[in-house]
């Protein structure tokens, strides 16, 4: 199907099998979600730009706000590629701390100098913790998120180890910030990253 419109403030819905997609195994998703997967409150299916597929459940609509958590990373990664795109970023082996030249980490952190937005892309960026154990309580109650973090990154891990972090995530929001003068929270859509100059 033809794309004809970008779905910025409204997506626009189609036929699932105009879309390509097999209503018999669309018709098994919602006895499976009823019955094996109950803490679902809602599920969009998108393809070429239209919506084939919407459902709530729990007493959910499309206009409540849910918790989110890891999808967040998701969004911010393609935000991520869109400045690189657009030229607001160079590329993903930028150093992390050439955001950040106010911070300056001692001697000591040599490997903290070495860590680049790649490292925070794939979660393989040293940290001290151990994989999933991250103290996100922690982060939340210091008064100043980023430098708690580049403080924090580096310290007793090793660069290429995989470790799930939310912290780097974070710190990839405030790149963002940094090399576009946008705040990524504030970006209605990141289709707007294009009219940022």
């Amino acid at each position: 199907m033809q794309r004809n419109y970008w779905p910025t403030i409204k997506w626009l819905t189609a036929d699932p099998t105009v879309l390509g997609i097999n209503l018999e195994q669309l018709s098994m998703l919602e006895p499976m979600i009823k019955s094996e997967y109950s803490n679902i409150n809602g599920i969009v299916i998108v393809k070429d730009g239209y919506i084939a597929y919407e459902r709530y459940y729990n007493g959910y609509c499309p206009d409540d706000t849910c918790h989110m958590a890891s999808a967040t990373k998701s969004i911010i990664s393609a935000l991520i590629g869109i400045a690189i795109e657009e030229g607001y970023i160079e590329n993903v082996e930028r150093k992390v701390l050439d955001f950040f030249p106010e911070y300056v980490p001692g001697c000591a952190d040599e490997q903290k100098r070495k860590i680049t937005i790649r490292h925070l892309l794939t979660m393989t960026a040293p940290y001290s913790f151990e994989d999933w154990h991250e103290s996100l309580d922690k982060m939340c109650m210091q008064p100043d998120w980023v430098k708690y973090i580049l403080g924090m990154i580096g310290q007793n891990g090793n660069i290429g180890t995989f470790k799930y972090s939310t912290a780097g995530a974070h710190l990839l929001s405030a790149i963002i910030t940094r090399s576009t003068g946008k705040s990524a929270r504030n970006l209605p859509t990141i289709t707007y990253l294009n009219q940022l100059a």
